[in-house]
């Protein structure tokens, strides 16, 4: 028996050889595309994540520095008080919050640290100053307390920095 005639006689077998390779190859080079959008679509979705964190991240360390160089004026004078603001910017946070499990441990840990010590931070201004009647969104400080405020916000903006510092660098490795 040749080639030919084996061939002609089991042509059915081995088509549908062919054609069942010719499927399995189709299906396995669809599910690789179809990962590899995946993975492209969850890292567009980090990135996405790590750069509203970082902006949100950034305009927070912006206003407690800012905030930091007021007070000492304030410091020493115990008749003089200080409005310290108590809103906290974390929208973008709240808002993303659901999806921060497609960020790195330890940019997670950092984030939500910060924010945690940024909300608690905020509450505890209200046990050394009284809410400001006329500026809503402030707290009437007075000068004595003023000192206490600038150790808080120091030490919050170092948790801010290291936050800004886990999303930066793990940006620039993916």
């Amino acid at each position: 028996m040749t080639f030919w005639s084996a061939l002609e006689t089991y042509q059915t077998i081995v088509v549908g050889f062919v054609g069942f390779g010719g499927v399995i190859i189709t299906i396995w080079f669809n599910a690789k595309i179809a990962r590899d959008e995946r993975r492209a679509e969850r890292d567009h979705e980090r990135d996405t994540l790590r750069v509203a964190l970082i902006a949100e991240l950034k305009i927070n360390r912006d206003s407690l520095t800012e905030s930091m160089k007021k007070l000492p004026e304030h410091s020493s004078d115990t008749k003089g008080a200080a409005f310290i603001p108590t809103n906290l910017m974390n929208h973008a946070y709240q808002a993303l919050l659901p999806r921060i499990g497609v960020l790195s441990e330890d940019e997670v840990c950092k984030a939500m640290e910060t924010y945690l010590t940024l909300e608690t931070v905020s509450a505890s201004l209200f046990l050394l100053g009284v809410p400001a009647p006329t500026s809503p969104g402030y707290v009437k400080v007075k000068g004595t307390n003023l000192q206490a405020i600038a150790q808080m916000q120091k030490s919050v903006c170092l948790k801010v920095e290291a936050a800004i510092d886990a999303l930066e660098k793990a940006r620039r490795v993916h």
